[in-house]
């Protein structure tokens, strides 16, 4: 417990498997939150050769001190915006050169439950970072 600096050892007895999970190796403990989670999916466009550890450092630079809401980040799906249909193109503000992501974006407070609104600023914070097309679609 000293070593991975878990404060109370009912973690150890744990099932929540966000929790087992960090009791396999000897990294420091990380809290997990109780509160709901709330997931919004993202469609984006970006650069044909960003990676998945490009977006997710986008994600924690746009929410600075909020970064800790941010549970998981996934990329669903990839499609080239050469394949997308004109009207795709035209929502997204897509060039041909780039591609367009949907991101699966999971938002959990450690203290809080987070209501929709505060998940849609939070959303919103994280589309601006992230797509890099001409027309957007806000949340809020």
């Amino acid at each position: 417990m000293l070593l991975k600096g878990i404060p109370d050892i009912r973690i150890l007895r744990s099932a929540v498997p966000a929790v087992a999970a960090q009791l396999t190796d000897l990294a420091v403990y990380r809290p997990v939150s109780g509160m709901p989670a709330i997931r919004r999916d993202i469609s984006v466009v970006v650069a044909h050769d960003d990676l998945a550890e490009d977006l997710g450092d986008r994600v924690r630079a746009a929410l600075g001190p909020d970064a800790d809401c941010v549970e998981e980040v996934e990329i669903l799906a990839q499609t080239p915006c050469a394949r997308l249909p004109p009207q795709a193109l035209e929502r997204l503000g897509a060039g041909p050169d780039q591609k367009n992501v949907l991101l699966k974006v999971v938002l959990r407070h450690l203290g809080r439950t987070l209501t929709d609104h505060d998940a849609n600023v939070l959303r919103d914070r994280v589309y601006a970072a992230v797509h890099q097309g001409t027309a957007h679609q806000w949340a809020l």
